[in-house]
């Protein structure tokens, strides 16, 4: 059985005792020392202290702010993009110029993969994640001028070394978009409050979206080519489509300390998002969340939600091979 599992354990033990001579015979007082030490050591091990540093460090976790120092920055007079932070898994674009056009952000990953998202013509900065590991980056900004046509405005190249793997999936970015004091940070947080371990973590908050979460069938059937959630908005209306239900998982887990991937691709024919997890033992459970301690099951809130709504089983988010991944974010 795979599971996850604490970090580290570090046992803290607390064992005193005091002899009290009241007796010159030297005999009677090692018998009293002998008994004060046994007494001694199993209380001390009654109070053994088995928190983990890792449940520790998660309890109070800090959530990390991405920032655009200005420390390694290429731009023009109509966009930036900030890389200072690229060794913790994001860069920070902006479209300086003001336009009502469309802006559109091409990265082309080490490997070739071909990740787009939207940009303001605001002056609104967008965290943009470095999800495909390390290696050269290629980042393109466009304004649209017609039809399908996009000129280009800035174009950078950066070879990205990650502090750790994990960095861009423990980040806020512009799908997966949150702040301290964002809603969903205070109930991960309240959810979260007697776990004892990260497992415990994950099924509070897993659980919370899939029992208490609807599907939106308008939404679904009238969304439009670069929807982009509002998460807190998400978690007051309480229904959303595949995007809302992973990225709020996905969000809730972060604020927690717990690396979490947002995955999009195909469910079978449908374009379709779901969730993966990092365990420290065990690195990333793919597409799979553990349930019951004997079972694992797809880490799909989406479907899973819709199922037990619906009184059917939970086989369909478990069985289901045709799963194709496209993107992390």
């Amino acid at each position: 059985m795979v599971a996850c599992s604490e970090l580290t354990k570090k046992l803290h033990y607390s064992n005193k005792y005091r002899v009290n001579q009241k007796d010159s015979n030297m005999r009677s007082i090692m018998k009293v020392a002998i008994l004060l030490l046994i007494i001694t050591l199993i209380a001390g091990c009654s109070e053994i202290n088995t928190t983990s540093p890792a449940d520790e460090s998660i309890s109070t976790f800090e959530i990390p702010v991405p920032t655009a120092p200005g420390i390694n920055v290429e731009e023009n007079d109509r966009a930036s993009v900030d890389y200072s932070n690229a060794q913790d898994g994001y860069v920070i674009i902006e479209f300086i110029d003001s336009t009502d056009k469309p802006l559109k952000v091409l990265l082309t990953a080490p490997h070739g993969e071909e990740y787009h998202y939207s940009l303001s013509g605001s002056g609104r900065k967008e965290i943009i994640p470095l999800t495909e590991g390390d290696g050269e980056y290629e980042i393109g900004i466009y304004e649209h001028i017609g039809g399908s046509d996009y000129k280009g405005v800035l174009k950078v190249a950066i070879d990205v070394k990650l502090r750790d793997e994990l960095m861009p999936f423990i980040h806020p970015n512009q799908f997966v978009n949150y702040s301290k004091d964002s809603e969903l940070v205070g109930l991960a947080a309240e959810l979260t409050k007697n776990a004892k371990n990260t497992e415990d973590k994950i099924k509070s908050i897993y659980e919370y979206v899939v029992d208490n979460f609807t599907y939106d069938y308008d939404l679904a059937a009238t969304v439009q080519s670069g929807y982009i959630p509002n998460l807190d908005e998400v978690l007051n209306r309480k229904e959303g489509i595949c995007f809302d239900y992973s990225a709020l998982v996905t969000a809730m887990l972060r604020s927690q300390g717990i690396p979490a991937r947002l995955e999009i691709g195909y469910h079978g024919e449908e374009y379709h998002a779901w969730i993966s997890k990092y365990c420290e033992e065990n690195g990333w459970i793919d597409n799979r969340y553990h349930y019951d301690g004997e079972e694992w099951t797809r880490m799909d809130p989406t479907v899973e939600s819709t199922e037990r709504r619906t009184h059917h089983s939970r086989q369909h988010a478990r069985d289901d091979d045709t799963y194709r991944l496209m993107y992390n974010y």
